[in-house]
């Protein structure tokens, strides 16, 4: 195909935008989905660990994508401490995430979308009934008409700053490494936090079998690299000696932006900073929100008004399916990020306690955290309401009370968060 005037031309091949493209070349809008790289799925800038609901909203069948799956995960403290965080149920699954992107892709393209790979979506401009967009490749440039785009062009999207040019909110550099142990000594997720070691963040070891795996490490401020050396001498201290394979940098948007629908255009993805402010993970959200901004742009299409009246109600449904889990995220998120390495190694202490691993086991889930934070917020209303205090002390305040004596004490029974909920 190589016509200028299309319904909607969505900007990215990610799995946010293919599917957004997929759902609307099913329902026979006439969609272009452009992918400036010469292949979908490359370079990979992500740990590739998703939840098992993730891949059933992918319609993937068996294990096609996964390399190894986890219940369990170990959390180093910064000062020693050591809690195994147990489900009764798979929380994650490591993918070939390249994989996962070219099959939503060509799911797309085999339902009517058409994919221009190496087209980078240069300028925009408005113009009567839509939008004009300056496309260029290899050859040169190509003006491309549309009544609606759908930006899914990643943290530094170029439809984001041509439609709403303020700052998209906080990104966190990270880093991460694919390697090959001599004898790996793990077969399960090892998370390391603390402000010494990823200030604002934490690192990873994901195993992937055969010796293979994936490091990774996020942390706020500068000297990334450097943190990153040191974050893998103590890998390899732990783990043992390991060939150094890819290596890649890349940035976790860690607050959604504020607006993400405008007139003629729609974000979705990193684009629209849809990540879990907890743990970065981007997928499954990017994915719901293509689906989501889809049905909307499908909406303004056959009423012919794809104005922000019209488009906005994506908004609404983002907030209304992701908005208070958002929310609670950035609670958690803020505390952490002011409590010191002393309150942080308690904390890593209090979770491996049996009553701590026992709500974990039962109530936690990698997607959402507010099922495991909200009812342990609501028992320590009454058992605790000193850490309660601290907690909401620390912030507003850097130089709030310790609370290391209130986790140090703190005991709950698990039947009484249960009761009521579960049975």
């Amino acid at each position: 195909m190589r016509n200028n005037k299309v319904d909607v031309i969505v900007v990215g091949a990610g799995p946010a935008g293919s599917m957004s493209a997929g759902v609307l070349a099913r329902a026979g809008v006439k969609v272009l989905l452009l992918e400036e790289h010469k292949e979908v799925g490359s370079p990979c800038h992500c740990a590739g660990l998703v939840s098992p609901r993730t891949l059933t909203l992918a319609d993937v069948v068996g294990q096609e994508l996964a390399l190894r799956s986890f219940s369990r995960a170990r959390v180093w403290g910064p000062r020693g401490s050591v809690a195994w965080l147990e489900s009764d149920r798979i929380q994650a699954v490591a993918i070939d995430r390249a994989a996962l992107d070219r099959m939503l892709a060509l799911r797309a393209e085999e339902s009517g979308a058409h994919l221009w790979l190496g087209v980078r979506a240069e300028s925009f401009e408005r113009v009567r009934g839509g939008l004009q967009i300056t496309a260029v490749n290899g050859k040169g440039r190509e003006k491309l008409r549309t009544s609606l785009v759908i930006g899914a062009d990643g943290v530094h999207s170029k439809v984001a700053r041509w439609f709403d040019g303020r700052d998209q909110g906080e990104l966190l550099p990270a880093m991460k490494l694919d390697v090959c142990f001599d004898d790996a000594s793990t077969n399960e997720i090892e998370i390391f936090v603390g402000n010494t070691i990823a200030p604002g963040w934490f690192g990873w070891v994901i195993p992937l079998g055969n010796g293979q795996a994936r490091l990774g490490l996020g942390a706020r401020g500068g000297g990334l690299r450097r943190r990153f050396r040191t974050f893998l001498e103590l890998v390899r201290d732990r783990f043992g000696r390991f060939e150094m394979l890819e290596q890649r940098g890349w940035l976790i948007p860690v607050r959604p932006s504020k607006h993400i629908a405008f007139d003629h255009a729609l974000l979705v993805g990193d684009a629209a900073r849809q990540a879990k402010p907890s743990s970065g993970g981007g997928i499954y959200m990017g994915m719901r929100a293509g689906v989501l901004a889809a049905e909307a742009a499908l909406e303004a299409l056959e009423v012919g008004n794809v104005g922000y009246q019209t488009l906005h109600r994506y908004e609404q449904a983002w907030l209304q399916e992701e908005g208070e889990e958002l929310r609670y995220n950035h609670w958690l998120r803020s505390i952490y990020n002011r409590m010191n390495d002393a309150e942080i190694d308690h904390l890593v202490a209090l979770c491996d306690r049996p009553w701590a691993r026992t709500l974990i086991r039962r109530l936690g889930d990698v997607d959402f955290a507010s099922r495991l934070f909200k009812p342990l917020h609501k028992a320590l209303e009454t058992i605790a309401p000193r850490l309660l205090t601290k907690l909401s002390d620390r912030l507003h305040s850097e130089g709030s009370a310790s609370m290391e004596d209130e986790f140090s004490t703190l005991q709950l029974d698990p039947q009484s968060i249960f009761k009521g909920r579960l049975m």
